[in-house]
């Protein structure tokens, strides 16, 4: 707890002093910068304690690199949690510097170092679990993430392709293999979950079509998932399932709520815009089905 405590805050404190070190303070509000600060280190501390218990309970091992099951493992799934993690924290905390008055270009670049750093944390820690090993593709996906704001505000067409995640409790496998490794998860753990989880790359139909009547909230998504065929295999490592491929109807909240100009609804509509939420949808792979509301 110590060690991992220490280097969050470590990366925390870093990025704070290079803040003020490299920005015109003047700019700068003070008050708000440590508020942000010790509110993002409560988090990151918190944060850690619960995954503690969710991924990191075992024993731990030697420290050692992914012994190539990583590639395998949820039929790279996870590598889509890896990177929409590093984005939801380079936006939260380039968020925050520009709510102490850092200019956006330079608050997006912070933003960056800063979910790079929580990649490279969790790998560290990853690599003394037994089940894990440290992952360059992990950290990798998670870099890319925390790169891809500063991407969209400087690329038009990347700022018009957003990445969601949906979460629906369809199987129980995730606790049957626990439960087979010896281990109690709880049931409210849905992280690891990955035969419920469906990760989305929606497109901003009207910027890349010109189309004369399509709605300007309506985005088409591309999702990804996987079954629950998965089992354990000789090194009690999660293996097999069958990728899930999905063409959705997604929802563009900011653009649904624009005329509700106020500050605190922009905020709630852009958080809430990383959840894909139930829409028609037509499953293409392992089986053509359609769904009227699909989350």
């Amino acid at each position: 707890m110590k060690k991992i405590t220490l280097l969050l805050l470590s990366i925390l404190i870093f990025l704070s002093n290079t803040v003020l070190a490299q920005t015109d303070t003047k700019y700068i509000n003070k008050k708000r910068f440590f508020l942000v600060s010790s509110s993002l280190a409560s988090g990151l501390v918190a944060s850690y304690l619960y995954v503690q218990n969710a991924w990191w309970s075992a024993e731990q091992i030697p420290f050692h690199f992914d012994d190539g099951s990583d590639l395998t493992y949820a039929l790279n799934l996870d590598k889509a949690g890896h990177f929409l993690g590093g984005l939801q924290a380079a936006d939260l905390f380039s968020s925050s510097m520009r709510w102490t008055g850092m200019k956006t270009t330079k608050a997006l670049w912070y933003g960056a170092a800063f979910g790079t750093g929580l990649q490279l944390a969790i790998e560290m820690k990853d690599a003394y679990a037994p089940y894990w090993g440290f992952s360059k593709w992990d950290l990798a996906l998670g870099s890319a993430g925390s790169l891809w704001p500063v991407l969209q505000h400087h690329n038009k067409d990347f700022s018009a392709i957003s990445f969601k995640l949906s979460y629906y409790k369809r199987s129980n496998i995730y606790w049957q293999l626990d439960q087979q490794r010896g281990k109690e998860t709880s049931s409210f753990a849905w992280q690891d979950d990955y035969p419920n989880q469906t990760y989305w790359m929606s497109f901003d139909i009207n910027h890349f079509l010109d189309l004369c009547c399509w709605p300007e909230w309506l985005n088409l998504a591309i999702g990804y998932g996987i079954d629950d065929t998965q089992f354990l295999d000789d090194n009690l490592s999660k293996t097999g399932g069958n990728r899930e491929f999905y063409i959705a109807f997604d929802y563009d909240l900011p653009k649904m709520l624009k005329s509700w100009n106020s500050p605190l609804v922009k905020k709630v509509s852009h958080w809430l815009n990383y959840m894909h939420f139930p829409a028609p949808t037509i499953r293409i792979s392992p089986k053509f089905e359609f769904h009227p509301l699909f989350i």
